[in-house]
């Protein structure tokens, strides 16, 4: 064994190092198999999301802890992703709020909150390959907030402040709240 990893511990760090190295990741597609596509995004009258891919597979994505149901759900342009916003109670409203976008992608879940107010308007780009989003508090005035973001790797890609900035870009215009 290679110094420095004797013991149980290094051992074992050795042992899953090696094993993740060898296992290929569970939620992306195997090498040459066609990505999962998706034909229906669909929420029932009890809250729950029903998902149907292309080849009449049944997803039914579970809920967080807390969740109540799910909102607003949509198929990306190429569909290769589902989108939909994920609804928590809340102590000051006879309704839950939606304070999660989630994206769906083979298998992996991708979740934004922004900055933690609720998520009232969403939309995947052109490109399948971001999601841009409206954010602001439960009734309103207190000033909007909008993003987008890398789905893949979450990264922030623009926002913007309507109260502190000047003209909205372009992409602002499809999850713009009159």
């Amino acid at each position: 064994m290679p110094k420095g990893h004797d013991g149980p511990s290094g051992r074992l760090a050795l042992t899953l190092t090696i094993a993740a190295l060898a296992l290929p990741p569970l939620a992306a597609p195997l090498a040459g198999q066609a990505p999962e596509t998706y034909d229906t995004a669909m929420v029932d009258a009890s809250g729950h999301l029903h998902i149907v891919t292309t080849d009449r597979r049944q997803i039914q994505p579970p809920k967080d802890a807390d969740q109540l149901g799910f909102d607003k759900a949509a198929i990306s342009p190429d569909r290769l992703a589902v989108g939909w916003l994920a609804l928590f109670p809340n102590c000051c409203t006879s309704y839950p709020i939606p304070l999660k976008l989630v994206v769906y992608v083979s298998g992996r879940v991708h979740t934004f909150v922004g900055t933690g107010l609720p998520v009232w308007k969403w939309r995947f780009d052109s490109t399948s390959k971001q999601v841009a989003f409206y954010q602001e508090t439960v009734h309103g005035g207190m000033g909007g907030h909008y993003e987008v973001r890398d789905i893949a790797t979450g990264r922030l890609v623009a926002q913007y402040e309507p109260h502190d900035s000047g003209p909205p870009p372009p992409w602002v215009a499809p999850v713009a709240v009159p």
